[in-house]
Order: C-alpha cells, then sequence, then structure tokens
C-alpha cells in the first residue's frame, strides 16, 4: 500500500500539469484567454518552485522531481496567457508577487530552515488549490462555469487527495497533508460548481455561427454606407 501511495501523487501531480497545459493550449489554439484568471499559473508557478526547493533541501525525489517538472511547465502556461491576454489585462503584480515569495523562498533554503520553507510552501499550496475559484463571485452572478477552468479543477481534486493520503499513511508530515487536505476541499467546491451551474462549452458549430453573425452585420454595414452615400449624391 505504501508503494503505491508514493508512486500515485507524482502521477496525478503530473496529471494536473497536464491539466493546466491543456488549458494553455486551449488559449493558443482561440488566441484568447477568455474570462480566465492567471492566478491559477502564477500560483502554480511560485508553488512549484517553493517545493523544488523543499524536496532538494530535505532530499526528497518525490516531492523534488514532479515540481521541477511543474516549474518548467507553469512558466510556459504563463508565457502563453501573457500572449494571448486582453490588453486591458496587467500581469505586472502576479510577476512581483511571484518575484517577492521566490526570494524569501532562495533565502530561506540558503539558510536551510526547511520548516518555515515548508509552512510557505502549505500557505502557497493552498492558494493554489483556491485559484481557480478567483472567479466565484461571478461564477454564480453569471450562473457559469466559464471562467473556471475545468481541466485543473479535476485533476486538482485528484492531486490534493493522492498527496494527503500520502502525506498522512506514509510520511506523517503536516506538511504535506494539511495544505493538501484544504486543497481537497478547495478543489471539491469548485467540482460542485459544474455540477450546479453544468459545462460551458463553444463547438465548433458555435464558432462558425458566431463568424457568420458578424460577417453578416458588416454585409448591413456596408450596405447601410452605401445607401447613405447614394442618398448624399443625389
Amino acid at each position: 500500500m505504501d508503494v503505491i501511495l508514493s508512486i500515485a501523487p507524482p502521477i496525478f501531480f503530473l496529471t494536473m500539469l497536464g491539466g493546466s497545459f491543456f488549458t494553455a493550449n486551449e488559449i493558443y489554439n482561440n488566441k484568447s484567454t477568455g474570462e480566465l484568471s492567471p492566478l491559477p499559473f502564477g500560483s502554480l508557478l511560485t508553488n512549484c518552485f517553493i517545493w523544488t526547493l523543499y524536496g532538494l533541501l530535505v532530499y526528497d525525489f518525490t516531492i523534488f522531481l514532479p515540481n521541477l517538472i511543474g516549474l518548467f511547465v507553469s512558466i510556459v502556461c504563463l508565457y502563453i496567457y501573457q500572449l494571448f491576454k486582453d490588453q486591458s489585462i496587467s500581469l505586472t503584480y502576479i510577476y512581483l508577487t511571484i518575484a517577492a515569495i521566490s526570494l524569501i523562498a532562495v533565502a530561506l533554503y540558503l539558510t536551510r530552515n526547511d520548516f518555515l520553507l515548508g509552512l510557505l510552501g502549505c500557505l502557497l499550496a493552498v492558494l493554489m488549490f483556491a485559484s481557480p475559484l478567483a472567479t466565484i463571485k461571478e461564477v454564480i452572478a453569471n450562473k457559469s462555469t466559464e471562467s473556471i477552468p475545468f481541466s485543473i479543477s479535476v485533476t486538482g481534486w485528484l492531486n490534493s487527495l493522492s498527496w494527503s493520503l500520502f502525506g498522512i499513511i506514509v510520511v506523517n508530515d503536516p506538511m504535506v497533508y494539511v495544505p493538501n487536505c484544504l486543497g481537497f476541499i478547495l478543489s471539491s467546491i469548485q467540482l460542485t460548481m459544474f455540477i450546479v451551474y453544468g459545462f460551458k462549452e463553444i463547438t465548433t458549430l458555435d464558432k462558425e455561427t458566431s463568424f457568420l453573425l458578424k460577417f453578416n452585420d458588416q454585409l448591413e454595414a456596408n450596405d447601410n454606407g452605401d445607401k447613405e452615400t447614394n442618398d448624399i449624391t443625389n
């Protein structure tokens, strides 16, 4: 059982990274971030950086390697978000927060303070799991889950569950199971939103219909413009 619980968390964590990358790929294909918040990508990057340092400090390969991979994946995801975000959205506060927290983490690592580094990681882990709920007011007001990335929510739920069991049964480390138990609760709330309000999907037909409507509106505008020009000439 211990072997299974030791293997499962990294696998589910990589699955969660796959969910984040899937969301970033949708942004890339649609050339738009839509209603999605940048917070999930920013918190994932910061969380992975801290736990990479923590895993290195306590010589725990199970923690170190998945988070090192997650660090690179989150950088790519945040970069894609940066490319296609609306001009009105500023990521300056995200970058400044990441830089400040990273400096604190490096300082704790250099002083070999694994307790405070782990505590910081716990706080960031909870923020990472809660980040998709940044638009919860919008979800409830619009009765739509369009602003919550489903792939990140469901893989985050599986990830937090596996790490909770690993932290409780295998290593008995509160630095591992406390934030993940909280993350499991928060991820469950996110999934509940999909049960209550359903899924918001944009099909190919919807996209084609939207394009045709815009094209038709443009034709009507051109026709009206031509009529006004003819009236003025006559």
